[in-house]
């Protein structure tokens, strides 16, 4: 990936565009988290940006997006949410609510480290009116844990963090997509069961 770009945009406008780089991967900036991260790790190792406000200007960004994410899914999401109850989808979204209700905040910060999950989280717990002072508790911490892992992978390895992080991404996306096919699993194991 050719970050030449976005070394422009950090020279142009600094700190900010550490912010608008995180805030702008919800909505579909072709960059994935984790490289965004990084790279603003990268920026304190190879120019003159200081590590606390470049980590807080990232920081800032994820958890700017992420609360704009949760409150987009309670505003729009819930009106969804009765459409479907009306369908045959009515028994797993009750069994999703329940879910979050007894494990939600552990799901919301494991979310973090499972790409794709981590995008959809917000939105799927802002529609099912997960409390947002719970959300935020969790998915703050847990955010600022991502953020600090990433960010300091960019700045130990400055050279090679695009390596490390298409590994760790292949790894990664393998987790999401067996988290998903467990959850589907016992999806389907617990309506068969029911059935009988």
């Amino acid at each position: 990936m050719d970050i030449s770009f976005f070394i422009e945009l950090v020279k142009e406008y600094g700190y900010f565009s550490m912010f608008v780089f995180n805030w702008l991967l919800l909505f579909g900036l072709p960059i994935p988290n984790e490289v965004a991260a990084a790279f603003s790790g990268v920026l304190t190792e190879i120019s003159y940006f200081k590590p606390v406000y470049a980590f807080l200007s990232a920081y800032l960004g994820l958890i700017t997006s992420n609360t704009f994410a949760y409150f987009i899914g309670r505003s729009l999401g819930h009106r969804l949410l009765n459409r479907l109850n009306r369908t045959r989808l009515k028994g797993p979204i009750s069994r999703f609510n329940a879910f979050l209700e007894k494990r939600g905040e552990w799901a919301i910060a494991f979310s973090f480290f499972l790409p794709g999950i981590r995008w959809a989280m917000p939105y799927v717990v802002g529609a099912n009116r997960f409390p947002f002072m719970r959300y935020m508790m969790f998915a703050y911490t847990a955010g600022f844990v991502w953020m600090f892992v990433y960010f300091n992978i960019g700045r130990m390895f400055p050279y090679a963090y695009q390596t490390i992080l298409e590994h760790l991404q292949g790894f990664l996306i393998l987790l999401s997509v067996l988290v998903i096919c467990i959850a589907v699993f016992r999806y389907l194991y617990s309506t068969k069961f029911a059935k009988k």
